[in-house]
């Protein structure tokens, strides 16, 4: 298997892991953990993160720009639910509060990459 092809495979993974750590968020089991929820989210974020930087870096973006276009949307969809979720909870919480702006921030930013 070439290069390309594992590294579509990790961005895959990637995003996946993704929604998967969002679905922990909005589960029954964690209403009210307020302080899981939070771990998670935080985790979250740096996956996406880390992710654009590895995008950026290994230049993916050239090699492979449909599949990053793809992958950024699904990171502002996985966002999206995850801030709805959290605002329609109407999380009281300081840091979560701060964690909405960053996800909110971070869709504001893939818009602008993916329009570029």
């Amino acid at each position: 298997m070439n290069f390309l092809c594992k590294a579509q495979m990790y961005l895959n993974s990637v995003v996946s892991t993704v929604n998967s750590l969002s679905g922990m968020v909005m589960s029954d089991k964690l209403k009210g953990n307020t302080e899981t929820q939070y771990k998670i989210i935080v985790t979250l974020i740096d996956f996406e993160k880390e992710i654009s930087g590895f995008i950026t870096d290994i230049k993916l973006d050239e090699e492979l720009p449909q599949i990053v276009l793809i992958s950024k949307r699904k990171f502002i969809n996985i966002n999206s639910r995850l801030i709805s979720h959290l605002e329609k909870n109407q999380f009281q919480d300081c840091c979560l509060k701060n964690l909405i702006t960053i996800l909110k921030l971070e869709n504001e930013t893939l818009k602008k990459e993916i329009q570029l």
